[in-house]
This record gives C-alpha cells, structure tokens and sequence, in this order.
C-alpha cells in the first residue's frame, strides 16, 4: 500500500492510493477527486493520502470491510496508530513511546470523518460515521468567543468522541534584530540575501515568496502582488484561497529587488520567477523548495541561529501585532481566513512585553503596601 504522485492531464500534481497489488483503492481515489474538485490546496491532499492509506492497512490487517465499519474498530484503528509495532497483533508487554502524536491521531480522525462523510452523502454506505462518533458538549465548553458569540452562544458544541487530548501547540521562537542582521551578513551572494530580508519584511510562506514573478513587484507602489497561478514549475503554488493579496514593503527592499532584477534577470534568462537558481546546469531557473532548505541549513552552520523561514514570518507579524497593528490588518498580512486564525497560530505578546507591561502597571493594580514591600526589598 503506497501513495503515488501522478501528473493530471492540465499537468498538474496529485495523488492516488495503490493496494500491495498495484491496483487503485477506488474509494480513496474518488474522495481524493472530490477535494480537488473544491479547491483543496496540494499538500492537504498528499496529507489526506497519507492518512487514508494508513487506514486501509489497518483494515487489510483486521480483515475489515470500510463499508461495514463499527465504533470499536474506529477505537481500534486509534489504538493501531499509536503502537510502534503496526500491528495489533503484537503489543508491547511494557509501556513505549507512541508512534504518533496525539495530534496526529486527531488529524487523522478529521480525515475520516471527512471521508465517511462525503461518501455517505453519496450513498455508498448506509451509516453516518460522523453522526455515531460525535456527542454535544455544553456551550461552556468553548474554548473561546467567536465574532458571533451573541448568536452562538446556546449551541451545543460538537466534539468527536474518539478525540485525543492534545498538548497545547507551542508558539514558534522569535528571532531578534541583531540575528536577522547576522544571517544577512552571513549570505554569500545578493539573491540569499535578498531571499531572507524579503521573507523577513513581507511576512509571505516560501511558497507565496517561490511563486513571485518579476511582474508582481511594483515598484512604482511600492508593492507585492501574490496570485495564484496554480502549481509552477517550481513546485511552489499558494496555500488557500485566501492568500492572494497585496503587500506593502519598504522603498528599501523594492530598490534591492530592481538591482537584484538588473544582473541577474539576463537575457538568457526565460523563467519570468523572481528567484532563480545562479549556478549548475540549470541556471537560470526557479529556486525550489529544496534550495530554500538548503541555504538556511548554510546559514544555520555559519550562525549557529536555528532559524526557518516560518520564523521569519511569525516574528514580523508578532511585531507588528505589538506594535498595534488591528487584527484585521494582521489578517490581511498574513493571507489568513480570519484574524482569530492570526492571533492563534502567530501573533501573541514577547516575554519582555508582558515584563514591560506589568511593571508599567503593577503599582496601579496592587495594594500600596505591597508595592511598597518591593521597593523596599
């Protein structure tokens, strides 16, 4: 059981599922169809493969029919995916590390919720798997107010019942001014260099940076463009609809754009992507994935920083959110689908800010005599 890369017709990247025999897992394939149908970025898609294919091992090795599938099998395939051994066959006579996160396991739960959905929807099984493995908590059990909280308030929230308990995600590490300063100086050539100030100051995914053309720079504006052409060349493409939008960046990095544009963007060049490859046999095409990964794995020698481009674009819009930037501003920046996605998974407050802000305050909230004790300490 394996997922396979395959090239459609439009030459575009997908994926499909293949049993031990070489044959299409039909009711994957069709699932996988329908998610590319509406939208669903490329890497959702490998992900959603990879889950699924995890699944059908799990039901080959039980003997299981997808189509007949219980609550206590779906307990079982939980189970499947912690154990190291891959078999419920053989369980460690003592306690092991799980193979798999928690957090995983919850993703792949989503995933089949989502697949047994779709597929009820298309009557191809008579059971409602969603409805069976979800229950209804109390409104108090929100983790936090949405925008329309005033309308929502009374309603039961959903939660599947097989969920794990996760760990808090941690927030990336920031990086400071003087760090940024060093993997600049560190660059060897003014593409590099051009590449991290560019991810740093615009706050875009490699990605979004990879799929930049030479004609979204406006200069004249002072501006970013980042569309949505699909897959490229590159392998780079945007990550969700939402991401198509314009940046504002400094007069500073548009001048170093026009000088980068002006000796690298020869004549011979015919790729119209802003960053390309400088030397070897394909000089003079666009940068890659693994070129992006193998310049900060350089820098990463040279400075000792252990740095990434996602640091880069958490740090920028931390800042700017400390700066008091409004979340819609954020939103906008950061190319997400709401500002609450913004402040979750980016934006919150440096260490030192939440210092700078309690000893601006404590003398206002505590009692006189308190304060008074720690001055005197």
């Amino acid at each position: 059981m394996r997922v396979v890369e395959i090239e459609t017709q439009d030459r575009q990247r997908r994926y499909v599922v293949i049993d031990d025999e070489g044959m299409l897992v039909e009711p994957i394939v069709r699932y996988l169809k329908y998610l590319d149908r509406i939208g669903t970025a490329r890497n959702t898609l490998r992900s959603y493969a990879t889950v699924l294919k995890q699944y059908w091992e799990y039901l080959s090795q039980q003997q299981l029919d997808w189509q007949q599938i219980t609550l206590d099998d779906l307990a079982q395939f939980v189970l499947w995916l912690k154990l190291p051994t891959g078999s419920l066959r053989i369980l460690p006579a003592q306690p092991v590390p799980q193979a798999r996160s928690n957090r995983t396991i919850n993703h792949a739960l989503a995933v089949l919720s989502s697949f047994y959905e779709y597929h009820w929807r298309m009557d191809d099984i008579s059971l409602n798997v969603k409805e069976k493995t979800t229950t209804y908590l109390h409104p108090r059990a929100r983790r936090y107010k949405s925008f329309l909280h005033h309308i929502t308030r009374g309603t039961s929230v959903a939660k599947n019942i097989l969920k794990q308990k996760a760990e808090k995600r941690q927030r990336p590490p920031m990086i400071t001014k003087t760090e940024i300063q060093a993997l600049l100086d560190a660059c060897s050539n003014q593409r590099d260099r051009l590449l991290i100030w560019l991810l740093y100051e615009s706050a875009m995914r490699v990605g979004e940076v990879l799929a930049l053309y030479v004609e979204d720079v406006d200069v004249a504006e002072n501006r970013l463009y980042v569309r949505d052409r699909g897959l490229l060349e590159n392998g780079a493409e945007i990550k969700t609809i939402h991401a198509p939008r314009t940046i504002d960046v400094s007069s500073d990095l548009i001048d170093e754009i026009v000088s980068y544009v002006g000796n690298v963007h020869t004549i011979e060049v015919e790729t119209n992507h802003l960053f390309i490859k400088l030397h070897g046999e394909r000089s003079g095409q666009a940068l890659t994935y693994a070129d992006v990964d193998s310049l900060f794995r350089r820098l990463r020698r040279k400075t000792s920083i252990a740095v990434t481009p996602h640091m880069l674009r958490h740090t920028m819009l931390t800042s700017l959110a400390e700066l008091g930037w409004q979340p819609e501003l954020l939103q906008e920046r950061a190319g997400h689908a709401s500002f609450q996605q913004t402040y979750q998974t980016y934006v919150h407050p440096a260490k030192e800010a939440l210092r700078a802000a309690w000893e601006q305050t404590r003398e206002q909230v505590c009692p006189s005599s308190l304060t008074k004790g720690q001055k005197s300490q």
